[in-house]
């Protein structure tokens, strides 16, 4: 059962109704005024009204302490450092881990965090940075969003690239990154790199990734090293770091700001590249298309359409 307190003020011996009583109650009580008294005699006695002062000044630090407890944040317990540390964690002892929300807490990081674990998908293991499925979410946010994260973990969301950095920077152990593609006519792809993790975010979150293998193709280094956004920084619509240094040629248009082009969603913009799986639909239109980006997965040469991406990492084997 769970007791809430509501403390509006102090308490006092006043408030809770410790007075000396009117004179003339006294003498209805005690037949009159005491002999050789002008005055009527009290029943409670001084005595008696620092008794309960005591106590109620004990009962209120009580309730301070209690409401004091009950709004604290407390240290959560975890239940690894990665989904690929739960999944190793709990193989010996549950005959088939569930995929969903589960509490980790990185090596070197002073907090616990909540991240989406996919254990069922290859193998199990994967921590899933980024899904985008029904268009809910709104991707067109500011640096500060994309480096906290947003949405809801069991849909739509992006983990957050502090976050993304403190598991993929631990100490001994290796990443892999992992996007898996629908399009409309539900087709699937995926493109997977051997190597994966982030600068921190005084170097705004540079990425860099190893060798591509997958039947989606290698959007994120493109065509040539112009569009390679392999190494590039983190860019929002309010932090630009796309190289666009004055403008880029995009689409045979000028453009001075990747983010800006891609409807103010963020990414590793090089030159704008051939990738941004965070693209999201300008607000005039009225179409149901996601704008997710991967342009190297085509059909007879047409770029499909994406409707669905999930990007998720997991720990590979070291040779250390």
């Amino acid at each position: 059962m769970c007791v809430c307190l509501c403390v509006c003020r102090p308490v006092t011996a006043d408030s809770v109704g410790v007075w000396t009583q009117h004179p003339e109650a006294d003498q209805r009580r005690d037949g009159g005024a005491a002999e050789g008294s002008g005055h009527p005699q009290q029943s409670v006695s001084h005595l008696q009204v620092t008794e309960l002062t005591t106590k109620v000044q004990t009962l209120n630090s009580e309730v301070q302490r209690s409401n004091t407890e009950m709004y604290s944040i407390k240290p959560v317990q975890s239940h690894g450092r990665d989904c690929s540390d739960i999944k190793d964690n709990l193989m010996s002892v549950v005959p088939k881990i569930p995929s969903g929300i589960y509490i980790v807490h990185p090596e070197n990081t002073d907090s616990s965090f909540e991240v989406f674990c996919e254990m069922d998908y290859m193998g199990g293991g994967w921590t899933v940075m980024q899904r985008r499925t029904d268009g809910l979410t709104d991707f067109k946010r500011p640096w500060a969003d994309y480096a906290d994260g947003f949405g809801h973990l069991a849909g739509e969301h992006w983990l957050g690239l502090k976050k993304v950095f403190h598991i993929v920077n631990q100490k001994e152990t290796r990443f892999q990154l992992h996007v898996a593609l629908v399009s409309q006519d539900d087709v699937t792809s995926y493109a997977s790199y051997d190597d994966f993790h982030l600068d921190s975010e005084t170097q705004f979150f540079c990425i860099h990734l190893g060798r591509y293998s997958g039947s989606a193709g290698d959007a994120f280094r493109g065509y040539d090293q112009d569009l390679n956004q392999d190494t590039a920084p983190f860019s929002a619509s309010d932090v630009d770091n796309d190289g666009c240094n004055p403008s880029c040629s995009f689409d045979n248009r000028t453009v001075e700001s990747c983010s800006a082009q891609h409807n103010n969603t963020g990414w590793w913009f090089n030159q704008c590249g051939l990738a941004n799986l965070n693209g999201s639909p300008e607000d005039t239109e009225q179409s149901q298309r996601t704008h997710i980006l991967w342009d190297t997965w085509r059909q007879s040469g047409v770029p499909h359409t994406i409707k669905s991406v999930t990007m998720k990492i997991r720990r590979i084997a070291t040779n250390n």
